[in-house]
């Protein structure tokens, strides 16, 4: 039996984790000016759901004493990683993946077989969990991962379940999947959905009861597997050691445009940074380096878009020769004219990889990839917080200009030490 144990609401109540008194007040998380990313239980009582433009909610918000914050993810990223820690010690021994920032999945099958109470015991490791890290959660228990998934659905969206979902039976597995849109299903994205869609599948029980070898042929592995797994075949698996990923990518739109070369300059080297860090920290080199600049298609200018490649002959993790490249590339990627051809979007990526760790060495290759320096910086941001130490070029002096819409933010508490947590005793 798999577990799948997830934070509600992560990003919300991430936010009310730090700010308690915000608890019962609607709150919306958004990434920028534009769109929420995630929004608290008071707010979805009120119909504002995540997902929306700001601006069209901001009334309704403001009319009910609501806040926006904006996303922190610095902070963000060390409350999952203790939410998921605290986690991994009550499940110590067990095989254990963390799939996303707020999900971890772990195997139970020992439990299930010394006939524990598996209702009982995922009660008990939620409330300990909210008890530590004041993370509300959901969980799903089935007998492969996409069930698991299933079951979590249930878990928020069907009744009698309340938080937590325990597939025991196939009754009780079909009964769920006849309420299961199949657009929810893991791995049927968007495209996938509308296909099956016309085909007259609309749950997700209609496409379990479909023949592996023919969706095989007529969509792909992944559908084959998703099927198998709904009928109780293991087809997935995981381990603790996620499998490395073939490209890396760092982007970021700008509401209020790049209009001077200095500053996008800055912005692209700030994206090649972040790529050459999650290249090394994944233990890859990169063999093709790509970057591009575009304006909005909402703009009253010229469309314009333009990519450049730079391949290596070696693999490469330095920061330093990877920024020395961009600056050879960066004239031939601009336009005519900045001021009347403003840039919306940049981004970096590493489009090709190999693998560090079993690479074929070269006899006669010299290049210095500067391993010490590189893994020098990476250890002070780690213990520093990221932008403490950088390179010059890298100095951005982009700033959005304040909104209409007042934001808050969660404060950096576990990387400044001017912005630590200040308890007062009366």
């Amino acid at each position: 039996m798999i577990c799948l144990l997830d934070g509600t609401r992560f990003y919300a109540e991430s936010c009310i984790t730090y700010k308690p008194a915000l608890r019962n007040i609607p709150l919306l998380v958004t990434a920028g000016q534009g769109i929420s990313i995630a929004a608290n239980r008071a707010c979805t009582d009120l119909g504002i759901g995540k997902f929306t433009p700001i601006w069209e909610e901001i009334d309704h918000l403001r009319a009910h004493n609501g806040i926006v914050y904006k996303a922190n993810f610095n902070t963000f990223s060390h409350h999952s990683d203790r939410f998921m820690t605290a986690l991994e010690k009550h499940i110590e021994g067990a095989r254990s993946m963390r799939y996303s920032v707020d999900e971890v999945f772990f195997d139970i099958s020992h439990l299930q077989r010394i006939n524990v109470d598996l209702n009982q015991h995922v009660k008990t490791l939620r409330k300990a969990i909210y008890k530590e890290t004041g993370v509300p959660t959901g969980a799903g228990v089935g007998n492969t991962l996409t069930l698991a998934k299933v079951a979590s659905w249930a878990a928020k969206n069907c009744q009698p379940y309340q938080g937590q979902c325990v597939l025991m039976s196939e009754q009780q597995t079909d009964a769920i999947l006849k309420q299961m849109p199949v657009g929810k299903l893991w791995n049927i994205g968007r495209q996938l959905n509308k296909q099956l869609l016309q085909e007259g599948i609309v749950t997700a029980y209609q496409l379990k009861q479909c023949d592996t070898k023919t969706y095989h042929k007529r969509y792909s592995i992944n559908v084959a597997n998703v099927i198998s797994e709904l009928n109780g075949i293991t087809c997935l698996n995981f381990s603790a050691q996620r499998a490395k990923k073939k490209q890396i990518w760092s982007t970021t739109s700008y509401r209020d445009r790049l209009r001077h070369q200095d500053d996008l300059f800055a912005e692209l080297a700030h994206h090649c940074t972040e790529v050459m860090r999650k290249v090394r920290d994944q233990k890859t080199e990169v063999r093709t380096l790509a970057f591009f600049i575009s304006t909005s298609k909402h703009d009253h200018c010229r469309p314009f878009y333009r990519r450049g490649e730079v391949t290596f002959a070696s693999g490469l993790t330095d920061t330093s020769f990877a920024l020395q490249q961009l600056r050879s590339q960066f004239n031939a990627l601009l336009p005519d004219n900045l001021t009347q051809q403003p840039i919306y979007k940049v981004g970096v990526g590493a489009t090709s990889l190999i693998d560090a760790e079993i690479k074929q060495f070269e006899l006669f290759n010299r290049f210095d990839n500067k391993d010490n320096l590189n893994s020098t910086l990476d250890q002070l941001s780690d213990r520093f917080g990221k932008g403490v130490i950088g390179f010059a070029c890298q100095q951005r002096s982009y700033q959005e200009r304040q909104g209409e819409i007042e934001m808050l933010e969660l404060e950096n508490y576990y990387t400044d030490i001017n912005e630590l947590v200040v308890v007062k005793c009366i």
